[in-house]
């Protein structure tokens, strides 16, 4: 039993918050009404967390050693030497042949995107990890992904800017991470993660903000778009943009104050303003695009 729990600990069930994203097409695409829609996109985030959840076990089994520099994951189950490397494999390959099997069950598009998933994290894992900037691209094309296997369980064609505002919340995430390794490392930051050694906090707040700005214009972009204002027969949704400059405000602020930028999952389920906020965007944007006004 408590090999179980050591893996279920492993599992970051935390992170499994940013398969969130698979609800995006089911909400956003006039689908929330659907019984069959909103069952597949359950079903889309039951796999992409068995999916994760197995490439976060490789990870941790891959980074054994440099994790042990980490003041937070030298805590983890395999870090400390608590879950042992076979247990922790053969868990690996079981959740992600489990996620492999259920999107193929569901939807074969679901499947191809789900290996595409997890063949670019074990890449990167592996390999691109370690190289600047492409690591954090890789991050944020997982949360693309996220998003096309919504789609591809509802049948709806994805909005451009919407996923281009993804793509660049996502960088602005993975960028943010990255500084707060750099800063609470310190002479440990390239023993933790060798691509440390390329990034310096200047470029880093360079690429911050530059990701920041990109994200709100573009989610503005898609507020007014010609598909979306023609969709809803009016471009109101350009009144859910102060929710979206909110949000990452108050998503840097809470990190440079609180230097806690190292697990995004754990500020968006704790951070009570930033939740609120989430939710009021969600409802306002539900109220637009349901016509509910």
């Amino acid at each position: 039993m408590s090999k179980l729990l050591l893996v279920i600990k492993s599992m970051r069930l935390r992170q499994w918050v940013k398969n969130m994203f698979i609800f995006m097409p089911f909400i956003f695409g006039g689908k929330i009404f659907n019984a069959n829609s909103f069952l597949f996109s359950v079903f889309a985030f039951i796999v992409f967390c068995l999916a994760s959840s197995g490439i976060y076990l490789l990870n941790d089994i891959k980074d054994i050693a440099t994790d042990r520099f980490h003041p937070g994951k030298k805590n983890r189950p395999i870090a400390s030497g608590r879950l042992n490397t076979k247990t922790a494999f053969i868990s690996s390959v079981f959740f992600i042949v489990l996620s492999l099997s259920c999107a193929f069950a569901i939807n074969r598009t679901l499947m191809i995107i789900t290996l595409i998933y997890i063949v670019a994290h074990i890449i990167y894992n592996y390999w691109l990890k370690q190289k600047v900037i492409i690591d954090i691209m890789i991050i944020a094309l997982g949360f693309e992904l996220r998003i096309l296997a919504g789609c591809a369980v509802t049948s709806i064609v994805p909005s451009i800017w919407l996923q281009l505002c993804v793509f660049l919340l996502a960088l602005f995430l993975g960028f943010l991470k990255r500084k707060n390794e750099k800063i609470s490392l310190d002479i440990d930051a390239e023993k933790h993660r060798n691509v440390l050694s390329d990034y310096n906090l200047g470029l880093l707040d360079q690429l911050i903000t530059i990701s920041a700005t990109l994200c709100i214009v573009f989610y503005g972009f898609y507020s007014v778009s010609a598909d979306l204002t023609k969709r809803l027969g009016n471009n109101y949704m350009a009144y859910t943009i102060p929710f979206v400059i909110y949000g990452i405000f108050r998503y840097l602020f809470v990190v440079t104050k609180n230097s806690s930028g190292g697990d995004p999952g754990e500020i968006l389920i704790t951070d009570t303003p930033l939740i609120i906020t989430i939710l009021m965007w969600i409802s306002v944007s539900i109220l637009l695009i349901y016509n509910h006004f």
